[in-house]
């Protein structure tokens, strides 16, 4: 989120945004509203790309000039404050998978990233890239440790354990501080596990589709694994899906559906409430037309309860609230990432939201990347 006046003051120690170690506090960068000491300042901050363009300011100066705020007004009909919403690159990590697609962020900081390509509605993954469990370290992405499993989607839980969908009916799930793949109470057969989701109260959301025809459904377990709703299995409420590709959900307890169609070459993000659809977002007509359809690929909530999806094809990041409706746009390509952006997550630093955006690539040319970013505004 935003900084705030208060958070601004010497009223609590805060850390530097970028060592997230030194509390002496002595720059702040306008462009990239970020905290830093003097060795991140001297040190880190000029390696950002266009760093020679930004401007720095002693914290003693802070309140008596201002941010020249990014004007966006134009992208964003539904809110006034959407030109405080900003992303800026902090790191940037290069991987060894051919894209990093599936993205969950564990509560120890450390993160999982998978591979894959999707055809014909599944994913494959190739026996050396399934799933990684990797830790940034400075500017390097430290590989802990390695699966060979095909991956459908992943999620972390509130106890920090990973669940996994596969090929199987059956959910897995590697517990925190081990390497085994074991087996959960979460059965979705007869159906194949496309995509899941976490809540904060350890309810579990499994997109899932028949393998047979053009038709999805979302089904929430509790923790015992007894299904406890199943959206758009009777579409007497009119709610239907082709292919759940990814899910998330806001506070106010509205679930979030990108549903994919088309072989995955468009798509929409569909917003249930407690019974029925109350929304579904198709993209921006700016953006999004016949020749450049939306195309989500992955989605996170963020601490002001905003949903930021991915659109790959078009390298924009689309900011909705939470019943669905678009804030603003963020293009990547704008801020130096050069790959499709694929997944998306993130997790708080103190008061601070980073973000984390991994990248697919085009014939096979190179490899995915991770990028670390600074979220303000959202």
């Amino acid at each position: 989120m935003a900084l705030s006046k208060p958070i601004l003051g010497i009223q609590s120690p805060i850390q530097c945004q970028l060592c997230e170690r030194d509390p002496k506090i002595s720059w702040k960068c306008l462009e990239c509203d970020l905290l830093m000491c003097s060795a991140c300042k001297n040190n880190i901050h000029p390696k950002f790309k266009t760093a020679g363009e930004h401007r720095i300011i002693s914290i003693k100066d802070i309140g008596s000039i201002s941010s020249p705020g990014k004007d966006i007004s134009s992208t964003s009909p539904s809110s006034k404050d959407s030109t405080n919403v900003d992303i800026t690159v902090l790191e940037e990590y290069q991987t060894k998978l051919d894209g990093v697609r599936h993205l969950a962020i564990s509560l120890d900081d450390s993160l999982w990233i998978s591979d894959g390509d999707r055809k014909k509605g599944v994913r494959l993954f190739t026996s050396h890239t399934g799933l990684q469990k990797v830790k940034c370290e400075g500017t390097k992405l430290k590989v802990i440790s390695s699966f060979n499993i095909d991956i459908y989607d992943i999620a972390v839980t509130p106890s920090n354990d990973l669940l996994i969908a596969t090929d199987k009916p059956i959910l897995k799930q590697i517990k925190r501080g081990t390497n085994k793949v074991i087996d959960t109470v979460y059965n979705v057969h007869p159906y194949q596990p496309t995509s899941i989701y976490v809540t904060r109260n350890n309810r579990v959301i499994v997109g899932v589709t028949n393998n047979t025809a053009d038709n999805g459904i979302v089904i929430v377990m509790d923790q015992k694994g007894n299904h406890e709703k199943v959206y758009g299995e009777d579409k007497t409420k009119g709610i239907s899906f082709s292919f759940p590709l990814k899910i998330g959900a806001t506070n106010n307890e509205n679930i979030f559906v990108i549903d994919a169609c088309n072989d995955g070459d468009e798509g929409k993000v569909v917003v249930i409430g407690h019974e029925e659809i109350i929304n579904t977002y198709s993209g921006h007509p700016v953006i999004n037309t016949e020749d450049t359809p939306f195309t989500p690929t992955g989605l996170t909530t963020t601490p002001a309860d905003n949903v930021i999806v991915v659109d790959c094809h078009n390298y924009v990041l689309h900011i909705l609230n939470s019943s669905g409706q678009l804030i603003t746009y963020i293009s990547t390509m704008d801020k130096w990432i050069t790959q499709f952006p694929c997944s998306i997550g993130h997790t708080m630093v103190g008061q601070f939201c980073i973000l984390y955006i991994g990248t697919g690539t085009t014939e096979n040319k190179d490899t995915g990347k991770l990028y670390k970013l600074n979220l303000v505004g959202c």
